[in-house]
């Protein structure tokens, strides 16, 4: 396997497009995750957990239909 030359907040044993494709997330679920994941080593906490948060409330708004509410 060969090495590729990454920024130093990608880290990990896997990538997160390898775990991401073993879960079967879709593009919301993955920039979520991603988000999180990254955010306390690129240097922009608050400004990615901010966008994680908008990104959450339109994954809510625009899939709110498929998924049964159970109370």
């Amino acid at each position: 396997m060969s090495t590729i030359n990454t920024q130093s907040h990608y880290r990990g044993k896997d990538s997160l497009y390898k775990f991401a494709e073993e879960w079967a997330l879709n593009s919301y679920e993955f920039d979520i995750i991603k988000r999180i994941v990254r955010c306390r080593h690129k240097g922009s906490f608050h400004q990615d957990l901010t966008k994680t948060q908008d990104l959450i409330d339109i994954y809510l708004c625009e899939q709110q239909h498929n998924y049964i509410q159970v109370d």
